[in-house]
């Protein structure tokens, strides 16, 4: 049997969800990247902006040519969200990742963000072992609306599976089976999977004004597709856990939170089981202040 094929997915707008400068933010991720990915792991790294950005980030992100991106129109992934103008960024970016499997062809799709960076050398057996995606749980009482909206979208019981675990956030990883089986079921013969949940953000539409609606609205791409799996009994099939004795590495650390508080050389330590950490845009640093950083642990000749 072949190894599984990844593929990366990037939702990238350049001032990003806080008015924030995204666009040079993903200098750390894709300098990391470049140093850290075996040159062979990521099929395409799809980078998903705005039409009227495509340019500017196509250009930006030019230069990164050890690493397979491509840039696409979010209006060209997501048909959809041109009849949808004022929906958030913050939906639109799970839609782009719900999305994945229209332009990206691989077994598996690790989603990223811009604030997100690699932390130590990652081969494919790092984030497939066993040709599994690695996966990483955090407690579904965190967010409980979340779990209990999705649950109510997708006519599914919100404590199915373990009630007290759920699929972490970003960077995860998808199965294209699994999100090919979640947008189906999501479709109707009226609405694609996609226009169904922007439907729900139409708060001048007399349609919004219940209460399903109201209790539907807080679905997210994790909490939809992990409570899909669960109910199709599938998650085993696809899916190691990470942390544990015998898959000790996991998908993020979250050492970095408070930044004043941090200590990068255990970020980039051989102690560290975490193949990624962020530094939340939404802290207001600045894309250099977390570069001067980190910059001394990414081998040199990657930016």
């Amino acid at each position: 049997m072949s190894e599984p094929s990844l593929d990366a997915i990037l939702p990238l707008k350049v001032d990003g969800s806080y008015g924030m400068d995204d666009l040079r933010r993903t200098d750390a991720l894709m300098a990391s990247l470049s140093a850290f990915f075996s040159p062979d792991l990521l099929s395409q790294l799809l980078v998903v902006s705005p039409k009227r950005e495509v340019p500017a980030v196509r250009a930006y992100l030019s230069r990164w040519q050890a690493l397979p991106i491509d840039v696409m129109a979010e209006e060209d992934l997501v048909p959809e969200l041109q009849r949808y103008p004022k929906l958030r960024g913050w939906r639109k970016q799970q839609l782009v990742k719900l999305a994945a499997g229209r332009a990206l062809t691989a077994d598996y799709f690790l989603t990223f963000d811009a604030d997100v960076f690699s932390t130590r050398p990652t081969s494919r057996v790092d984030l497939l072992p066993s040709g599994r995606a690695l996966m990483q749980y955090e407690d579904r009482r965190l967010h409980p609306r979340w779990w209990a909206s999705s649950a109510r979208l997708l006519g599914v019981d919100e404590n199915i599976g373990d009630p007290a675990r759920g699929m972490a956030i970003t960077p995860a990883i998808f199965a294209r089976e699994l999100l090919d089986s979640l947008t189906t079921a999501m479709s109707t013969a009226r609405y694609t999977w996609a226009e169904m949940l922007c439907r729900l953000h139409l708060p001048w539409s007399p349609s919004n004004w219940t209460v399903d609606r109201y209790l539907k609205a807080k679905w997210t791409e994790y909490s939809l597709y992990y409570l899909h799996a669960s109910a199709i009994g599938a998650i085993e099939d696809f899916y190691v856990e990470g942390g544990t004795r015998e898959v000790p590495q996991t998908l993020l650390g979250h050492e970095a939170h408070p930044f004043e508080d941090w200590q990068p050389s255990f970020t980039f330590g051989s102690e560290n089981p975490a193949l990624f950490c962020l530094v939340g845009s939404k802290t207001g640093l600045a894309p250099s202040v977390v570069w001067d950083v980190i910059r001394q642990y990414v081998p040199e000749g990657s930016i």
